[in-house]
């Protein structure tokens, strides 16, 4: 709550800029909706999260988080600090008539995380129909790991459909010194494990980019005693619908192993973001604007990796693009996302800001037509 607050501080007041939030515009407590120009078509899209992560900061910087165990480790503040500046300045292109059409920025909360229906942030913005009318949509993500001056860019799918699992595997219990009278489930959990390993390497085509990774096993609690039963949980990333459906399939197939070895197994699979599709026609305005702003940037015309984004369910329904924006603090040593040293190069936030402000302008003048081709 207190960083939607401290949203609607720094844009009350603002020419021409109508702010809305609460569940009853958003679907969701927090966050914040921004609307600037006349109402008409065409209407275009622009979108922040605003999240933080459960991570204690390292960075020693002067400006690090006040509020112990919480950071900004995504770079979802400087996502947050560059969309409040396209609106101070689409405010004052408002003012000077130079809006043609609408402009709605959505401060997005809950990107990061899943509530216990399963579902983030996008979606409840989605079902609240705060959107519907918007005809195309663009965001930016701080990249740490490429410098200034740099970012990716490419059409099509960029980032993994991202699905967690949750087995539950068991047997029957008993004393360590009589293993013979017992159906280990950590003897099981050991047979089922490399064959999950082997699942993307030896089920997915090698051209289909896929991983899986058994992240938590928990299983017993003495030294002497076999549990009952062991939980496996993790993750799995595909880039198609194929490979997604079929690395859900074969993790069933290989978990069938543990009945035939007398115990038995539980397994719970849930489909998260989609994977995240830039449309074709957005690439290329956000291509030209980047190229305005910095007619020296280097485009990488590369995916983001097998990361989760759930912009992606904004895009299933909106034409959309997002652009991972260069950031990297070169005074300093060498990090990523959702790392407690996470830092960038605060210059990138004005060359992001002028980006966004500039994309806007050219889907404005394309009118409604933007679209894939």
């Amino acid at each position: 709550m207190q960083t939607t607050a401290y949203i609607i501080e720094q844009l009350a007041g603002l020419p021409g800029v109508k702010v809305e939030y609460g569940v009853d515009v958003l679907g969701i407590n927090t966050g914040v909706l921004a609307t600037i120009g006349t109402g008409q078509k065409p209407v275009v899209g622009l979108r922040a999260d605003i999240d933080a992560l459960p991570i204690t900061e390292e960075t020693n910087a002067d400006y690090q988080s006040l509020h112990s165990g919480v950071m900004h480790a995504c770079g979802h503040d400087g996502h947050t600090a560059m969309l409040i500046g396209v609106i101070h300045r689409l405010s004052e292109m408002y003012e000077a008539g130079q809006i043609r059409g609408t402009v709605k920025c959505l401060f997005q909360p809950a990107e990061e995380t899943e509530d216990s229906y399963g579902k983030t942030g996008a979606q409840y913005v989605l079902q609240s129909n705060a959107l519907d009318d918007v005809e195309s949509l663009i965001a930016l993500h701080l990249d740490p790991e490429i410098p200034l001056g740099e970012v990716k860019l490419k059409a099509g799918t960029v980032m993994a459909n991202v699905d967690t699992f949750s087995i539950t595997i068991s047997g029957t219990g008993g004393h360590g010194a009589y293993p013979e009278q017992t159906v280990d489930p950590i003897w099981l959990s050991s047979i089922v494990l490399p064959a999950l390993y082997s699942l993307p390497a030896r089920k997915i085509s090698p051209l289909e980019p896929a991983v899986l990774s058994v992240c938590e096993i928990k299983g017993g609690a003495s030294t002497n005693v076999i549990p009952s039963t062991v939980t496996i949980r993790g993750t799995m990333r595909t880039y198609s619908q194929e490979a997604r459906k079929s690395l859900a399939n074969e993790l069933a197939l290989v978990l069938s192993t543990v009945k035939g070895l007398g115990g038995s197994y539980e397994l719970k699979l849930h489909h998260g973001e989609p994977a995240l599709y830039n449309d074709h026609t957005i690439v290329s305005i956000f291509e030209e604007a980047i190229r305005a702003v910095e007619p020296n940037v280097i485009i990488h015309n590369d995916s983001y990796g097998m990361g989760g984004e759930d912009f992606s369910h904004l895009t299933k329904k909106i034409p959309g693009a997002m652009m991972f924006l260069g950031a990297k603090d070169l005074t300093k040593p060498n990090t990523s996302l959702h790392q407690p040293r996470f830092t960038i190069d605060e210059k990138a936030l004005v060359l992001g800001m002028e980006a966004l402000i500039c994309a806007t302008e050219k889907m404005l003048l394309k009118g409604g037509n933007v679209n894939d081709t």
